[in-house]
């Protein structure tokens, strides 16, 4: 009976082990972190620039903001903000390519851009594309100026 009761006792650990490690190997994995996180408006007031500003952004969120020669993002390490002159400023305006902090960020824009003459704005549908670590990682979004 001893026996039984042991054997019954090693069958059930061995089920449940079984099925623990089952689910512990069925579960996916998290998913990479994003490369850039979302500038807060405390990022983008102690950016140092001046003069015309270009932003991108999906929804309420702001991933890429340049004012004069500040071209800033955020990513799991912190603000970054690298410096461009004003071709690579200029080139900017209506989307393009930028290196930063190793990231290599493609703004293309998708859609007709519309003027807003009252702020002197002007906003574009369009995508932000990043590469440069892991897998290329894209968001749609609004690309706009501002002066």
């Amino acid at each position: 009976m001893r026996i039984a009761h042991l054997s019954i006792m090693a069958l059930t650990a061995a089920g449940v082990f079984a099925a623990g490690t089952s689910a512990i190997l069925a579960q996916p994995r998290g998913q990479e972190r994003p490369p850039l996180y979302p500038l807060s408006g405390q990022d983008q007031e102690a950016a140092n620039g001046s003069g015309c500003q270009l932003s991108f952004n999906a929804g309420p969120r702001t991933y890429v903001y340049v004012i004069g020669h500040d071209f800033m993002i955020k990513t799991s390490t912190g603000r970054a903000v690298c410096h461009i002159n004003d071709e690579e400023f200029a080139a900017l305006s209506d989307g393009g390519v930028q290196s930063c902090q190793g990231l290599r960020l493609t703004i293309r824009e998708t859609g007709q851009s519309v003027a807003h003459e009252a702020s002197d704005s002007a906003s574009a549908p369009a995508t932000l594309t990043v590469t440069g670590r892991g897998r290329p990682w894209t968001v749609s979004g609004q690309w706009g100026s501002a002066c």
